[in-house]
């Protein structure tokens, strides 16, 4: 096995993790852990198929998804005062093995497609990205949680990140930055609204907002 698929299948083990882990540090390192892994695997196409293009988006991934944004989550975390998850849809064991068994099926579908026009076709790494993808929509499924939705989302685009490094890497990198720009912004406003719901409700969980419900 090469390192590239080695270095993919532990972005998947982490992204599967940050959704599962009841605890919200926990949850966070291990997206943290998949977002160093990312940019490994950038630099792992960077040099194995001469895409030079994507040694640029390693230095954006790491200043936005390995720096700024999980510190932006864990002073949400820190300043609301909760360490662990309320008990997700399907509870802790159940909804994290649909995840896995669903995404793994979307994953090696959408792998078999991509496949025809991506640049690098490595396999495991179009399954990879499919499977980061999944599991962050989700997240979005089964996760009842602000930071945990948050999470999913940055996972979700993850996925998107290694999916376009394999099928367009030679993209303008200001195509690249302005995607990642787009997911701060995207971060701080979701963390905003927390912020604010947590201010409301006391807590974090967005099922508790019953007096939005009509």
């Amino acid at each position: 096995m090469s390192g590239l698929s080695i270095l993919v299948i532990l972005m998947m083990i982490c992204a599967l993790c940050a959704f599962g882990l009841r605890s919200y540090k926990k949850s966070l390192l291990a997206f943290w852990a998949q977002t160093g892994i990312l940019i490994a695997i950038f630099y792992t196409l960077a040099s194995t198929y001469e895409a030079s293009e994507l040694y640029s988006w390693a230095k954006f991934a790491f200043l936005s998804k390995f720096l700024l944004i999980p510190a932006i989550i864990y002073f949400l975390i820190s300043y609301a005062g909760f360490e662990n998850e309320d008990e997700p849809i399907g509870g802790f064991f159940v909804s994290p093995f649909i995840t896995l068994v669903l995404s793994l099926a979307f994953a090696v579908a959408l792998a078999n497609v991509f496949a025809n026009f991506a640049l690098i076709k490595d396999q495991i790494a179009l399954i990879g990205g499919g499977f980061v993808f999944m599991v962050g929509i989700f997240g979005f499924i089964f996760r009842k949680s602000f930071v945990k939705q948050i999470l999913a989302y940055c996972t979700f685009e993850n996925g998107i990140h290694l999916t376009l490094a394999l099928t367009a890497y030679d993209a303008h990198e200001l195509v690249e930055l302005g995607i990642m720009t787009d997911a701060i912004f995207a971060v701080i406003i979701m963390v905003a609204l927390a912020f604010r719901f947590n201010r409301v409700f006391n807590t974090l969980d967005t099922t508790k907002a019953t007096d939005l419900r009509g």
